[in-house]
């Protein structure tokens, strides 16, 4: 009989109130609140990440066609082995008692990392018919990416301090995000890696300083996420960006290069004719956010400015596309 598997896609993300500090780089638990979205391409031809997890008489998984070291701390392996009992079906012979997995990104931009995980935990739910408590999964899959439940969780999201673990909660629905469009501009910059980032962003003398800056963001989001006000979250989002990279350029991580800030000074200029503002995370892209029917202004000024236009929408939680169980 052939082995159990399901396949699931789930979704990148972008910050809104962007993270800088973990724990530590293994079980990398967020130090301070934050939010983001899920987001996918527009014409949802890519922008995703696609995952197919299956019962195997041995432990062995593909990322991108590269193998993954089974004893790797941060691979998904040490969350599967966690629910292993969990994820036992009938059907499954005891020469299938190991899983492995292939798992691959379609045309993502940045927070690949972050829909990987997510895709993981939803086939490790579909294997335990849910049986999880879903809160104690997103933590575990904070090992393999720290905001990892933007991803697993889709939609706008925030992530706070709850009864001494965090916890990632849904403010609002893709559908309320159905007049807008980001689109993410790629420049040819290397990405820094987020460990470099948060490092480095707690030593600086005012970290404590951003803590709380940030815990008073994401309140001030969840109220404007009552009011579905679109254009004052992605507002508080680049006011959010501006302090962010003022820290880290100061503790010695530049994001942003000189391609990038001169399209950003273009776009605060193009502020006086439109409405429009931008996000930059921790990778190579000004994620630009306009009306929907405003795209082709952006995208007009790619050669100009010399990055690669995606149109972007935001995305929902993980779906199962198949599964055999």
């Amino acid at each position: 009989m052939p082995g159990l598997f399901c396949e699931v896609k789930a979704y990148p993300t972008i910050g809104i109130v962007l993270l800088g500090g973990i724990s530590d780089k293994i079980e990398r638990i967020p130090l301070h609140d934050s939010a983001g979205i899920a987001y996918t391409l527009a014409d949802e031809n890519g922008g995703y990440v696609l995952t197919r997890l299956l019962s195997s008489h041995i432990w062995q998984g593909f990322v991108n066609g590269k193998e993954i070291d089974p004893g790797d701390t941060r691979s998904p392996f040490k969350v599967i082995r966690h629910y292993r009992e969990k994820m036992k079906r009938d059907g499954m012979s005891p020469h299938d008692a190991s899983f492995s997995f292939f798992s691959e990104n379609i045309r993502i931009l940045s927070g690949s990392s972050d829909a990987a995980a997510a895709s993981f935990g939803k086939c490790i739910l579909e294997f335990s018919d849910g049986n999880i408590d879903r809160d104690d999964l997103e933590n575990r899959l904070r090992g393999i990416s720290e905001s990892a439940g933007r991803s697993f969780r889709g939609g706008l999201t925030c992530t706070t301090r709850q009864n001494g673990r965090m916890v990632t909660e849904r403010l609002l629905d893709p559908e309320d995000f159905s007049e807008y469009r980001v689109v993410g501009c790629n420049f040819s910059s290397s990405r820094n890696p987020s460990d470099n980032i948060h490092s480095n962003i707690v030593m600086d003398p005012e970290y404590g300083t951003r803590v709380e800056t940030a815990s008073a963001r994401v309140r001030k989001l969840r109220d404007l996420a009552r009011e579905v006000d679109v254009p004052g979250i992605f507002e508080l989002a680049e006011r959010d960006t501006g302090d962010y990279h003022r820290i880290i350029e100061r503790c010695g991580v530049t994001v942003i290069t000189g391609e990038m800030r001169r399209y950003i000074e273009y776009l605060t200029k193009l502020k006086k004719t439109m409405w429009v503002t931008y996000i930059v995370t921790g990778g190579s892209n000004v994620f630009t956010v306009v009306e929907k029917d405003r795209t082709d202004i952006i995208m007009e000024k790619a050669g100009e400015f010399h990055f690669t236009p995606s149109v972007l929408k935001v995305a929902g939680e993980p779906v199962t596309v198949s599964k055999n169980f």
